[in-house]
């Protein structure tokens, strides 16, 4: 597959160098500019010197290579978020910089005469992405806080735009080595401020949890702010660690996913988040139902059902305050207690009493629209509009949200993707000879299949990165699927 990345390339790669030079000195009046700017305002004349700066470093490098590299670097910036702002500028983070970047970038490789790739399998989600956006937009007309649903539509075409960029990117091997590498790198950096916070109480600016008693905020938000968007980051990921053992014939990849799995394992355990423990229930018995599934690879079932078993011993004992592996502070235990969530819906008290009102809230308003949707963004705005509004207007259930935001057709939209992309990645698990496509498969299917439970954690998914990157891998899950067993 790299060597058809490599064709691809010098078929159509694009220089900078092919754009006419008067470019070229616009940028040099640029960084003029830049310098008169920084007088006035710093931050915007260093913005305009480094754009200037970087033109003038990758003239010679081609333009689409220069957007492969990007993908993989949003990504990251999507996971990290608000932790890398600007100072001063918390709204204004890497992230947001890049993929406008990215999207600028496109549009002017376009116009100077580069194409992009069709990707075979990506058609129908390319297209239902689209019309979800568009739908959105659209419902700006009748949405009473039309600031709240512009925002969230351009969320939901920044992110839904990463999610597309990873697949098509990661249809090669060479490719999706490449983001495997640096989603792996930023997955070890999660995991190692989650142990900071755990063993020397240090914290991120960006976490809720700062300044609070160690005894009673004893959990990890590590790079996400709060408990439960780290937990589902981490059921996320789990799936592409607990094949590794399973499909790979690699013994230092069965040990990278033996120690990413603890270290998940490990680090879900000290958020507390009863819905990805949940999430992880569905995860293992998947693992074990679609290797016992796949014809062209029984054996691996005994790897799988050995692999959810020492998943279940390390976090079993642990949420039950058996003791086991890991010792967690009653605190912890009483998060993870259901029986504690049911009396909290049934009196109407607590957490579960909040979740359990917002989640009748936001059918009532579902109704109430028609089955229209009260616009994109708005589900929020309306929560908190209502005579008796909960504490938190959140509706903390990514399904509830595009129901409400966007009516029957937008929910439509997002459900026929999740649908295709899981369908797809099952086909392609179970068809595959290839070990590292049938990985691919499977662990796209298991990580959106543990979304069902895990999407509950969250107050909103609309700009949650690990989603929407799950969401692009399962894409060039089938994208490569498509590219093998199609040639095939």
């Amino acid at each position: 597959m790299s060597s058809d990345l490599e064709r691809d390339l010098s078929s159509a790669a694009v220089s900078v160098r092919s754009i006419p030079p008067v470019v070229f000195v616009w940028l040099l009046g640029l960084a003029t500019l830049a310098g008169a700017a920084a007088v006035v305002q710093p931050l915007a004349g260093i913005a305009l010197a480094l754009i200037a700066l970087a033109a003038a470093l990758l003239r010679n490098t081609p333009v689409r290579r220069l957007g492969w590299a990007a993908v993989p670097l949003t990504a990251v910036a999507a996971i990290v978020g608000p932790n890398l702002a600007v100072p001063g500028v918390p709204w204004l983070f890497a992230f947001r910089i890049l993929i406008v970047g990215l999207g600028l970038g496109l549009v002017g490789y376009i116009l100077i005469g580069g194409r992009l790739p069709v990707v075979a399998g990506l058609g129908r989600p390319v297209l239902l992405i689209s019309v979800w956006v568009l739908w959105s937009a659209l419902s700006i007309l009748w949405a009473r806080d039309t600031v709240a649903a512009a925002r969230w539509t351009l969320f939901l075409a920044m992110m839904a735009g990463m999610a597309c960029a990873i697949g098509i990117a990661g249809r090669s091997s060479h490719g999706l080595t490449r983001i495997f590498k640096v989603l792996g790198a930023t997955f070890c950096l999660a995991i190692a401020i989650a142990m900071a916070e755990l063993v020397l109480g240090v914290r991120l600016p960006t976490s809720a949890l700062l300044g609070q008693d160690r005894q009673v905020a004893f959990g990890a938000t590590s790079l996400f702010g709060n408990q439960n968007n780290f937990a589902t980051f981490l059921t996320l990921s789990l799936p592409y660690f607990l094949l590794l053992p399973v499909v790979s014939r690699d013994i230092r990849l069965r040990i990278l996913g033996v120690g990413g799995t603890l270290a998940a394992l490990g680090a879900l355990l000290y958020t507390g988040s009863k819905s990805n423990l949940l999430a992880l229930g569905i995860v293992l018995l998947g693992l074990v139902a679609l290797t016992a599934g796949d014809r062209r690879g029984r054996g691996r079932v005994i790897g799988a059902v050995a692999v959810a078993v020492v998943s279940l011993v390390v976090v079993v004992p642990a949420v039950t305050g058996g003791g086991g592996l890991i010792k967690l502070p009653t605190r912890a235990l009483d998060k993870f207690s259901f029986s504690t969530l049911s009396g909290q819906v049934n009196s109407d008290t607590g957490s579960g009493g909040v979740r359990s009102s917002l989640q009748l809230d936001g059918l009532n308003l579902f109704v109430e629209s028609g089955g229209l949707g009260v616009g994109a963004g708005n589900a929020e705005s309306e929560v908190a509009a209502l005579p008796n509004a909960p504490p938190v207007p959140n509706l903390h259930n990514w399904w509830l949200e595009v129901l409400v935001n966007g009516g029957v057709i937008g929910f439509a939209c997002w459900f026929a993707l999740y649908l295709y992309l899981v369908s797809r990645c099952l086909r392609v698990g179970w068809r595959a000879r290839d070990p590292f496509v049938k990985y691919l498969g499977f662990a796209g299917a298991l990580s959106l299949l543990g979304f069902i439970a895990g999407g509950l954690a969250p107050s909103t998914s609309i700009h949650f990165g690990p989603l929407w990157i799950a969401v692009g891998l399962a894409m060039a899950a089938v994208a490569v699927g498509h590219r093998t067993l199609g040639s095939r």
